[in-house]
């Protein structure tokens, strides 16, 4: 995909999601691996379509998710996530109380539960994939 059709299908997703960070999508990254699939018309012809339809029917290679962490520390876009991820976006949690983040990982590592080590100055730092949203407000 050509960096200005990027650009144009990561716009437009990011604007339907209203919910992703902005390190989180990219011209580097696509809709479809930011799991903003159901905001792309992928019926109909725009610019960058025909990867989107690659990357749907193929499987994203990498695909962003949240994680919590299970260990005291707080991950900050750009750390590394062992086995070839990266965090795109962290803080931490005042109503969780820990750090918590969203990354991009290889797809055999994103389910929800599945275990990450993010390497957090240095520091290997064990985190977990949860579903969206990460906090939720108990009635």
């Amino acid at each position: 995909m050509h960096r200005k059709e990027t650009r144009l299908t990561t716009v437009a997703a990011a604007v339907a999601a209203m919910a992703i960070g902005c390190g989180d999508i990219t011209p580097e990254t696509d809709a479809i691996s930011a799991g903003l699939g159901w905001a792309c018309a992928l019926e109909t012809e725009f610019t960058g379509v025909e990867t989107l339809r690659r990357i749907k029917a193929e499987g994203p290679a990498r695909k962003l998710v949240p994680f919590v962490m299970e260990e005291r520390a707080v991950p900050r876009q750009g750390m590394p996530i062992e086995g070839g991820g990266e965090v795109t976006s962290g803080t931490h949690s005042p109503m969780l109380d820990v750090g918590i983040g969203m990354g991009y990982v290889p797809t055999e590592t994103a389910a929800p539960d599945s275990e990450l080590v993010v390497d957090v100055r240095g520091k290997p730092r064990r985190a977990r994939v949860v579903k969206k949203p990460i906090y939720r407000k108990e009635p």
